[in-house]
């Protein structure tokens, strides 16, 4: 190997671990800032409230940047893992699951989900009655984000499973159904009642973490994983 096929190995390493270093922190990004501005903000009940609430209001641009920073660096970790997978089952469909979830997110950004349920303050309590195009795009965005966390755990268990990585592959399993019952839990009937109107929040906020705690453990293993085979 010459020394100009090393420089781009490493150069191309070092891009590969870059992204994957952004599907970490997107995920901790996302999950710490709704945490604590569902805490700060005032009249704001993070058990009954689902996320998207949080940017409604004076402050919800802090939330939709959220939205936005996270679904990109998501977006590239997804190229990352597709650099580290290569070959194999799953090579493909994992990170275009990741991406779908990245891609969500800027959705959900984008467009941002109406006011309903007495928040923002002044708001009538209730689902509304007319509801925005706006609104459904974030739904929209929604699925892709939720959906995306649940196919890639499940896509992945299949490579973990072939490659003799049992524990791997149960938790990966086990995540994915964590993120559909949670999510499934903490969304609402034909009228847009919630399920468990007290607990709403709670039980999507459960799902965000398990689905996007899956993400960043995962490529904090493919990180390790091409440190390995740098020094072997």
């Amino acid at each position: 190997m010459t020394s100009a096929d090393t420089r781009h190995d490493s150069l191309t390493r070092v891009g590969t671990d870059t992204l994957l270093w952004g599907g970490v922190v997107g995920a901790a990004e996302f999950i710490v800032v709704f945490l604590v501005e569902g805490v700060l903000r005032s009249d704001y009940d993070p058990f009954r409230l689902q996320v998207s609430y949080l940017s409604l209001g004076d402050d919800g641009w802090i939330q939709v940047a959220s939205f936005l920073v996270a679904g990109v660096l998501l977006a590239g970790s997804a190229l990352g893992v597709r650099r580290v997978l290569r070959g194999g089952i799953g090579n493909t469909s994992v990170p275009i699951a990741i991406g779908l979830g990245g891609a969500g997110l800027v959705i959900a950004g984008v467009f941002s989900t109406m006011p309903a349920f007495g928040y923002p303050p002044g708001t009538p309590p209730g689902f509304p009655t007319n509801i925005p195009a706006t609104a459904y795009l974030h739904v929209v965005g929604a699925m892709f984000f939720f959906g995306g966390l649940v196919a890639a755990p499940l896509l992945m268990a299949r490579r973990m499973h072939a490659d003799g990585a049992a524990v791997a592959a149960f938790a990966s399993v086990a995540t994915a159904i964590a993120v559909l019952v949670f999510f499934g839990a903490s969304s609402a009937d034909s009228s847009g009642q919630p399920f468990f109107p007290a607990i709403a929040g709670l039980l999507q906020r459960v799902s965000i973490i398990a689905g996007l705690g899956w993400v960043a453990a995962l490529a904090l293993w493919l990180l390790r994983r091409t440190r390995s085979e740098s020094t072997s």
